[in-house]
């Protein structure tokens, strides 16, 4: 009994686990679209190490008109999350 337990709990962290990895946004979708929008101005090496949250909270902000920014664009909050997971990846 108890190894069936020890064996339940590992299968639910491993779950866990894959799921939260699965919820984090995708760096390399977001690559397309920081070419697209961004690379222009920006470099990734700029980010690195940043806290891909609050940039992007920024994109968020740009992509909503509530933050002044160089040039306008739309982007929804997961393509934002992509773009900011690509920019703090520094690559």
């Amino acid at each position: 009994m108890k190894i069936s337990s020890m064996v339940t709990i590992a299968v639910a962290a491993a779950g866990l686990a894959g799921y939260s990895s699965a919820s984090l946004a995708d760096a390399a979708a977001g690559k397309a679209a920081f070419e697209k929008q961004c690379a222009e101005c920006h470099e990734t090496a700029d980010f690195k190490g940043e806290d891909a949250k609050e940039v992007a909270a920024k994109i968020d902000k740009i992509s909503a008109g509530q933050m002044k920014h160089k040039k306008a664009f739309k982007l929804s909050a997961a393509e934002a999350a992509d773009v900011a997971a690509f920019m703090v990846s520094g690559k």
